[in-house]
């Protein structure tokens, strides 16, 4: 039997990395590697998701456009007294100030491994509310942005923009794929996983009627949930079609890999717009 193909092989697709290839080619690739995972690496910890990335070469110069999702954990309307906007004078590990001391110094290591005279770098950013999501569907969403659920379900408030944003046509399966990565990898007592899986499918069940992409696949296989011997398990959800055998469709897919207390995980996100 033949082995499988990845399915953007083969399809005409939008290429992340633009300019001149005036680095060889191998040393080119890696350095646009490295760049990519550099400025990932800047947005963990954070309400920052990096959704897109473009890397230009111009002579001595080094172009880098990034698009950010900036989620919102709690809601605007949330009061704070006076006082205590006073005595809080720690920084918020999740806040925007943060990512951009981070990319601040990212660009000096940039510079030193590129070798260019000057790095330029434009960003993006697309910030996102829950009351951006449409009232009927946060309706049905009500219970998990209850008190009395908020540290159970601490992920619903910015899965809900994230998983809107991704039915609308506004973000990557980059972002999906790092969403349930990070929360897969953090669900660590017995039936946690279960919980999220849940809202997962309930999330995408009230925002079917909001739905601008053709589809979308969800497919998590390996050791999430506490069996014994230590057995695997496979969770797939579809919502729509996903063509994988039309190459005139733009699909895109994205493979990861997190680990468990249990095992390792695999996860693959394809979406089809």
């Amino acid at each position: 039997m033949a082995q499988k193909a990845h399915p953007t092989i083969l399809r005409p697709t939008h290429d992340l990395y633009k300019g001149s290839t005036y680095w060889d080619e191998p040393k080119f690739y890696y350095i646009t590697s490295t760049i990519n995972k550099l400025i990932e690496s800047c947005c963990i910890g954070t309400t920052h998701y990096l959704d897109n990335i473009k890397i230009t070469r111009h002579l001595g110069f080094v172009i880098i456009e990034i698009d950010l999702l900036h989620l919102h954990f709690r809601s605007k309307g949330r009061f704070v007294s006076r006082r205590y906007k006073e005595n809080k004078k720690t920084i918020k590990k999740q806040s925007w100030t943060v990512l951009a001391c981070r990319l601040h110094t990212a660009i000096k290591l940039i510079q030193k491994l590129s070798g260019a005279k000057k790095i330029s770098l434009k960003i993006n950013r697309l910030k996102s509310y829950t009351r951006s999501i449409p009232k009927p569907a946060r309706r049905q969403l009500m219970y998990f942005n209850k008190g009395f659920n908020r540290t159970r379900y601490d992920y619903a408030r910015y899965g809900m923009q994230l998983i809107y944003l991704l039915i609308t046509e506004k973000a990557n399966a980059s972002s999906l794929s790092r969403f349930l990565t990070q929360n897969i990898c953090s669900r660590q007592r017995r039936k946690r996983h279960y919980q999220f899986l849940a809202f997962i499918k309930q999330v995408f069940q009230a925002l079917e009627p909001y739905r601008k992409i053709i589809g979308l696949k969800i497919q998590i296989k390996g050791r999430f949930t506490h069996k014994a011997k230590g057995r695997s398990r496979s969770w797939k959800h579809q919502i729509g079609s996903m063509p994988l055998s039309q190459l005139d469709k733009k699909i895109q897919a994205i493979y990861t890999q997190t680990q468990t207390a249990y095992g390792s995980v695999g996860i693959k996100v394809w979406i089809c717009s």
